[in-house]
């Protein structure tokens, strides 16, 4: 079944708009955490690598689904918008320089996790409807 472009940049649109939600909430949580329970700066990274990871898992979720098409390329796509999207925040939000290389890798991170998940979704069975 072929897919158009509309239907690609909406679904990459609803995963982002899904990855963006679950990283405000999660940032939430942590900071509600970091001011209420004086965790370690340790623990803070920790958490934010995860929350990145499952914000990642879950747009890949809702522009995919289970049993979708092209989930590789659509869930690496959407994980490198993400993330490049997050860097461009916080460099505009006043955030230091930071060092490309860096930047870079966790891009690549990112896209990696997003193809996996993109991936494990596509082939996954389709729900049955009731």
């Amino acid at each position: 079944m072929a897919i158009n472009r509309k239907s690609a940049i909406l679904s990459l649109l609803r995963g982002l708009l899904t990855a963006v939600g679950v990283t405000l909430i999660g940032m939430a949580v942590i900071a509600a955490l970091a001011l209420l329970a004086r965790v370690s700066d340790g623990l803070i990274m920790a958490l934010n690598q995860m929350l990145k990871l499952a914000a990642i898992a879950l747009g890949a979720l809702a522009a995919i689904g289970r049993g979708g098409e092209r989930g590789f390329i659509t869930g690496m796509a959407l994980a490198m918008l993400y993330m490049a999207l997050g860097y461009a925040l916080y460099v505009a939000l006043g955030g230091n320089a930071f060092a490309v290389r860096e930047m870079l890798g966790e891009i690549l991170i990112g896209a990696a996790i997003g193809a996996i998940a993109g991936a494990i979704l596509a082939n996954m069975r389709p729900r049955r409807r009731a």
